[in-house]
């Protein structure tokens, strides 16, 4: 309390209620419950009525006390929280430690500034609808002595190709704008998706443009969006799952490297072309390596900021019931089904688990197969069978079918093992990125298992690779499973009924990394839905996880050597699981945290499909 208390017998009432307040806390696992937190409110906003305030509470705080002393001699496990071995015994001492940050959105201090990196003559291609926005920056770059070709419709891979080379007729192209300003009603979530993409095949086109001509020039490469001027914090803007600018823009800042300045810059979308016009030609100049930046009209400079925060549970505040349906996707196999397990051994519910694979009679374990332990050596017993039987299998078909057995004996441990922990596991071989297919699976889990109060999206693809060599259908395929996974889960379900929507995202977008534009695009998009579907449905705790490189999942050998090698720290599966259910039992309290040893950049560069 702040007030200062002036008459004396107050004070020393206050000081007794302090005490009080004091013997309760200590008792760890009873939490103060409203009648209390309003009492102490009342209590302190006056000091003749203290007295009187303090004879209403006192009694009820005295036998709140006498139950708590009673419940922690009975049921120790219950007041001391739900202990997590792990989480609780890290040192977080420890730089190598892995812990946990909240991503918050902070106040930029005020830099210098440079000069400016607009290019002084050259081309410049404007991707973005015709409004009053991107017809002030058309005239802004042309009174700086560029040239500005404008692309207002969406343009296939083909198109986009074509269309770099025959403005590269025309003179030289050293600059782009990507502005996030195309909107439709009817599918928002498409419209974005279809002007990502845009983008996308053309920022591909014109990287090749460059590695071809090794140009003397610096390219200025700039993304406009127009969610809150906070890079979408707040929550506020219904555009939110243009956050894939926000990781495309900052992949492509270090895939890029010294041959471009590269940055994304979101406005209030109440700005007014000249404001943001000012705001661009300041932001131009300034150099604090920040691939992205906010501004608000104020003239505020925002930036996404790691807070280191202990994840300690002092109560179970899981917010589901044992009853209630919890949709999973990607965890019927390796880090998500970690994950699972961890948070259903403290708080068990109704599990669905959706995943691609089917569970078919063809890759059964037999007593032979049971016994063989890994890839190599099923790979010779698959091998074997083949050529007894009569069939000449290729090396690819051996390897698919080994792996094939190998993933089902997998998921059918996850399933088990669930169980044995009190948990009813259901499992629906369903791909989140075909919407008919999974609005029927929905439907039937309505009927077999119940309404779904719970989403957990844990499905992910990878397949990286610089984005000038980058198929798109792999692009493509790697973005659905983030974006339109969730999109399809999410009409699929009664949103106001749901608890929780909990999504995987990855330090791939918060930061951006090398050859993971596709995987960075899909991440952020998670990470705005995040803030905006907690602000829009208050009732719903959102999350989105940004995770470090684990040691396992879809981590190769050869990249977490990588990594390893140059110091970084991997997650140890055990850890980035206890870290996973503390969230639950913590009651998801924040909407974006990072779980890995820093929050800044891996220092490190994964291998990647460049020449």
């Amino acid at each position: 309390m702040n007030k200062k208390i002036h008459d004396p017998q107050t004070s020393s009432l206050m000081d007794f209620w302090n005490s009080q307040q004091e013997r309760l806390s200590l008792l760890s696992g009873i939490s103060m419950t409203d009648d209390v937190v309003k009492l102490t409110a009342d209590f302190g906003e006056s000091e003749i009525q203290a007295f009187e305030k303090l004879m209403q509470a006192q009694k009820y705080l005295a036998t709140l006390l006498e139950q708590a002393s009673a419940v922690s001699a009975v049921i120790p496990s219950v007041t001391k929280g739900v202990p997590n071995p792990v989480i609780d015994n890290l040192d977080l001492s420890d730089p190598r430690t892995v812990r946990r940050f909240e991503i918050h959105n902070c106040e930029c201090s005020d830099v210098p500034r440079g000069e400016s990196v607009i290019p002084a003559s050259g081309i410049l291609l404007l991707l973005g609808k015709a409004d009053a926005h991107t017809k002030a920056m058309a005239e802004f770059f042309t009174g700086k002595g560029m040239a500005v070709k404008q692309v207002e419709k969406n343009l296939s891979e083909e198109e986009a190709e074509a269309l770099i080379a025959e403005i590269a007729e025309e003179g030289p192209i050293t600059g782009m704008l990507m502005a996030a300003n195309v909107y439709d009603d009817r599918d928002m979530n498409r419209c974005i998706y279809n002007h990502t993409m845009t983008a996308v095949y053309l920022i591909k086109h014109y990287t090749i443009y460059i590695r071809t001509r090794k140009p003397e020039w610096r390219s200025m490469i700039l993304f406009t969006t127009f969610l809150d001027g906070r890079l979408g914090f707040t929550g506020e803007n219904e555009h939110y799952a243009y956050g894939t600018f926000n990781g495309i823009a900052k992949t492509l800042s270090i895939e890029f490297g010294e041959q471009a300045d590269v940055k994304l810059i979101d406005f209030e979308p109440e700005v007014i072309p000249a404001k943001m016009l000012e705001i661009i030609e300041d932001e131009l100049r300034v150099h604090d390596n920040l691939p992205e930046i906010g501004r608000t009209i104020d003239g505020k400079r925002w930036s996404a900021n790691g807070i280191f925060t202990d994840a300690k549970v002092a109560e179970n505040r899981c917010p589901y019931d044992a009853e209630d349906v919890i949709v999973v996707t990607g965890g019927s196999r390796g880090v998500t089904s970690q994950c699972i397990l961890a948070l259903m051994e403290k708080a068990p519910c109704k599990l669905v688990i959706l995943g691609r694979a089917a569970i078919l009679d063809e890759h059964m374990d037999d007593e032979e197969s049971a016994k063989v332990p890994d890839l190599r050596e099923m790979k010779t017993l698959v091998a074997r069978r083949f050529k007894a039987a009569g069939y000449k299998g290729s090396f690819s078909g051996i390897e698919q079918k080994a792996k094939a057995i190998l993933a089902q004996r997998e998921m059918l441990h996850t399933f088990r093992t669930l169980e044995e922990t009190g948990c009813r596991v259901h499992y629906y071989s369903c791909d989140v990125n075909d919407r008919e297919n999974l609005t029927r699976t929905m439907e039937k889990i309505h009927h077999e298992v119940g309404p779904v109060r719970g989403i957990i999206h844990g499905a992910g693809l990878l397949a990286d690779c610089k984005i000038w060599n980058k198929d798109m259908a792999r692009f493509r395929a790697v973005l659905d499973t983030k974006y339109m996974g969730l999109n399809n889960l999410l009409a699929c379900v009664d949103k106001k009924q749901l608890k929780l929507v909990v999504s995987f995202s990855s330090v791939a977008g918060y930061f951006g990394n090398d050859g993971q534009m596709d995987y960075a695009a899909g991440n952020e998009f998670l990470d705005k839905f995040g803030h905006y579907f907690r602000k829009k449905y208050p009732n719903c705790k959102s999350l989105t996880i940004n995770w470090g490189a684990w040691d396992g999942g879809m981590m190769d050998y050869i990249y977490r050597k990588t990594l390893t090698d140059k110091g970084y720290v991997l997650i140890p599966m055990e850890v980035g699981a206890g870290y996973f259910a503390n969230e639950f039992l913590n009651g998801l309290p924040y909407g974006q945290v990072l779980i890995s040893n820093n929050d800044k950049p891996v220092d490190a560069t994964r291998p990647t499909n460049e020449e």
